[in-house]
């Protein structure tokens, strides 16, 4: 039998709970006991020595009578034998007294011949309840009187033995504060005890209260310690699976917030495309036939004609570019799969886009690493995209001129492409959302350079990732497969 399956019926909180209190009851019984066992133990020798005392006065009380002589003259002798009459000894006094009161023998020699009340006075006698203590009050003096009588030849003599119960007081007294003591030790030790004991219990309760607050918090990457009795347990359980669940819809809800993002791009794109590119088209004709037909015949002012002309039509191609972005993003993908070299790719990129980077003074760089050839499955124009933004964006982030790299990494199935710059940086708190479609840390643009990237590296089934330092540069990483499915 497995150990777990031993204690598996104390792993409930109730059954924790009672197996607790029976151990504190257990413990608390054993302890008195010994404590009991050992004042009994006390009590008992006392009591031996009082008989083994009163044994001996009887004793001695014999001897005088047999001897002829005086009981003061046997008692405190030096002897180990003797017996002790004093005032700290078990035994204080013994008479012996004639019928007619008077004292015949005693432990001290003034005594002979006096009157015995005057002497002993009021004792009480020996009664049932002495040697425990719960007859009523004792007097000061805490004694007793045990007498008896001899018959000898000249008359009858009543023997008087005068009895101090003052040791086995204080012997049941400091028994009753030993175990009063006890009582006060065990006290504080079970509250000790039975704190630790309901924190233990209670810390998973705690850490499902603090868990709570985070799930209020919005908070839902983290899960609880299942631990515990086996209802917290439980409770932890079922907490995480909510956890789960609850990471589960807010996924799903993102999803749908994307899904109706992309929708109504999709609409708008619609719209956009039939409203805006027929007028853009128009003009940007109209523009080249004023270009063409009315140029200013002085020379200062053709350059000047021209200019403005190109400037026009260079916005004019902006908007007709947004208007693009807003149609790719909007709409399902089509590839175009066929076999392309992806470093070849880049190298037509960089050329696209040399001219904005020597006038930044931005120097680019293609490298190659490790073996094999960077042949793959994919739509070009859908590919060469994604690498003139990520270009062009790298080109921006360095105003006052840097170096960007792109180094392709061939392996058998996949193939790692690089961005890196040494520009700005991107603040942590945008890394989270540059994917996010409308979100941009530019001042121009509408944000959906980085998500339609994205969007066309995902269909080709592969992924893309950002790390960046301000003030250090920023990387882009994609990979991509040789073979899309």
């Amino acid at each position: 039998m497995q150990l777990s399956a031993l204690f598996k019926p104390l792993s409930s909180f109730r059954a924790q709970m009672v197996a607790f209190i029976v151990l504190i009851l257990i413990l608390t019984t054993v302890v008195l006991y010994l404590v009991n066992v050992r004042a009994e133990r006390r009590i008992t020798r006392q009591v031996d020595e009082y008989i083994h005392a009163i044994t001996q006065a009887t004793d001695i009380v014999y001897r005088s009578f047999s001897e002829g002589t005086y009981i003061y003259n046997i008692v405190n002798q030096s002897d180990s034998n003797s017996l002790a009459v004093n005032d700290e000894s078990i035994i204080r006094h013994i008479l012996v007294v004639e019928s007619n009161g008077n004292i015949f023998d005693s432990t001290d020699r003034n005594d002979l011949g006096q009157q015995f009340k005057s002497v002993l006075g009021n004792f009480p006698v020996v009664q049932l309840g002495d040697l425990k203590l719960d007859t009523d009050e004792i007097g000061n003096a805490q004694s007793r009187t045990l007498s008896f009588s001899i018959e000898t030849n000249r008359d009858k003599r009543n023997i008087f033995i005068v009895i101090s119960l003052d040791r086995l007081k204080r012997t049941v007294d400091d028994a009753s504060r030993r175990r009063l003591l006890t009582i006060i030790l065990l006290g504080p030790l079970w509250i000790f005890a039975i704190a630790i004991f309901v924190r233990r219990l209670t810390q998973p309760v705690t850490e499902l209260s603090n868990a709570a607050r985070k799930v209020t918090a919005g908070e839902l990457d983290f899960r609880v310690p299942v631990a515990g009795p086996e209802e917290v347990s439980r409770l932890s359980a079922t907490f995480n699976e909510m956890l789960v669940g609850l990471r589960r819809n807010r996924e799903l809800e993102d999803q749908l917030q994307r899904a109706e993002r992309s929708a109504v791009v999709g609409r708008l794109a619609s719209g956009i495309a039939h409203e805006i590119r027929n007028p853009l088209n128009f003009i940007n004709l109209s523009i080249d036939h004023l270009q063409a037909s009315f140029p200013p015949k002085a020379e200062t002012q053709r350059a000047q004609y021209d200019h403005i002309l190109t400037t026009i039509k260079d916005e004019i191609a902006r908007l007709n570019q947004l208007v693009s972005d807003f149609l790719s993003y909007g709409r399902p993908a089509k590839l175009k799969l066929r076999e392309i070299d992806a470093q070849a790719l880049v190298a037509e990129v960089r050329a696209l886009v040399s001219a904005k980077a020597e006038q930044q003074q931005v120097n680019i760089q293609i490298e190659s690493t490790g073996a094999g050839s960077a042949l793959l499955q994919a739509d070009p124009e859908q590919l060469k995209t994604c690498f003139s933004n990520l270009m062009i964006n790298a080109v921006q982030a360095m105003p006052d001129g840097g170096s960007l790299t792109v180094t392709v990494r061939p392996d058998p199935t996949h193939i790692v492409l690089e961005f890196t710059d040494t520009g700005v940086g991107i603040p942590t708190d945008a890394l989270q959302q540059i994917f996010e479609p409308y979100y941009s840390t530019k001042d121009t643009g509408i944000g959906l350079g980085l998500p339609l990237t994205k969007k066309i590296i995902e269909e080709h089934g592969g992924q893309i990732a950002v790390a960046s330092e301000i003030g250090q540069g920023t990387t882009f990483t994609v990979t991509l497969q040789r073979a899309p499915q």
